[in-house]
């Protein structure tokens, strides 16, 4: 039985990828770590151990590595940005591989302009964007962007400290305060507004091969009213899509990034008035919140990443492009199982199991 530690345990993606390996079709035993003691109960892992935080490095390196060494680790499995980066800058001094994109990748996709620019000058569909340095970048930004409104959010910048922090600014006014709000100033960027779909694509990579990917559509978030922008990270409404576009822009565009990308990479897209697909921004080196949607309607990621991980074969068949059909819905919200629903259900009444008779 292969032994995995995963770190940032008790977080909800990571809680989701525990979910899918635990319904992989082989056993897998999960060691669980994370620097929250009180998150760290959420962990659905066999072992929960306490460790230092990824930005008192050496400590969490020393205690990964202490973990690693105990439990007799094959993998370490993170799934949150800030320990993947971590884990792939020191993937050398680790008694245990890690399958993760290079250090650079990970810093130009935790980077929203960098990505951009990046994109830009491949030519790839990106939504003009603008750095905002200085109040007159915001003025600017409003007189080159004609329509309202302006999307205005953090740019993961590193050393800013800025999270998503999304706001749609109708005037100059608003959107200097939002980012004198959050001290963003260099460290935020502005776009212009696109009002279509908002889609995602996730591919599973091997040294530059796209080995399996499936596209996404979201259509309505958990609490939008806590978020002034109405998005937030999480989609309570999403469906599997087909579509060629997504697949041909997913691929050049992870591959603009890294042509010899290893493990999972997902991007984010929104259409314009047209319904044209353009980039706005790449998660690499983790899975989303909502992956183990893949996985209940048969497409376990997170284990064939494993398998990639470990260099063992993986299931013959598989397809390149959007294994699952379209029109597979996913629902949840707080405090509730999710439900897997397909078209054809919704709107139908579903019943729960009659209890079993007392005879």
């Amino acid at each position: 039985m292969k032994r995995i530690l995963v770190t940032g345990a008790g977080g909800a993606g990571a809680i989701n990828m525990c979910r899918s390996l635990m319904m992989a079709p082989e056993p897998l035993y999960l060691v669980g770590c994370d620097a929250g003691p009180h998150f760290l109960h959420l962990a659905e892992t066999h072992e929960r151990h306490l460790v230092p935080r990824a930005d008192r490095r050496d400590e969490y390196l020393a205690a990964l590595s202490k973990l690693v060494v105990a439990r007799r680790i094959d993998l370490i499995l993170p799934n949150n940005s800030i320990e993947a980066l971590v884990l792939s800058e020191n993937r050398r001094a680790l008694p245990a591989p890690v399958f993760l994109p290079r250090p650079r990748t990970l810093a130009i996709a935790n980077n929203k302009w960098d990505s951009y620019l990046l994109w830009r000058s491949a030519g790839l569909p990106v939504p003009r964007t603008f750095l905002i340095e200085a109040p007159d970048d915001i003025v600017a930004v409003f007189r080159e962007v004609e329509s309202r409104p302006v999307w205005v959010r953090g740019a993961g910048i590193p050393g800013k400290g800025i999270g998503v922090a999304s706001l749609p600014c109708r005037t100059p006014e608003q959107a200097a305060a939002w980012v004198d709000y959050w001290g963003g100033w260099g460290g935020m960027i502005a776009s212009e507004f696109l009002p279509g779909d908002n889609l995602t694509w996730i591919g599973l990579w091997r040294g530059g091969e796209l080995i399996t990917s499936q596209g996404r559509q979201r259509d309505a978030y958990i609490i939008p009213h806590v978020s002034p922008s109405g998005v937030t990270g999480a989609p309570a409404i999403s469906h599997t899509v087909r579509r060629d576009d997504l697949n041909r822009l997913g691929v050049e565009a992870s591959t603009v990034l890294d042509p010899e990308l290893d493990g999972v990479a997902f991007l984010d897209f929104k259409c314009d008035a047209e319904g044209r697909p353009k980039l706005t921004e790449i998660n690499a080196g983790r899975f989303g919140t909502t992956h183990h949607f893949y996985t209940v309607a048969g497409l376990n990621l997170p284990w064939l990443l494993t398998r990639m991980a470990l260099g063992q074969p993986l299931p013959e068949g598989g397809a390149q492009y959007n294994p699952l059909p379209e029109g597979l819905y996913w629902v949840r919200t707080l405090d509730s199982s999710p439900a897997l629903v397909s078209a054809e259900e919704l709107g139908a009444p579903r019943r729960r199991p009659a209890p079993p008779s007392e005879d």
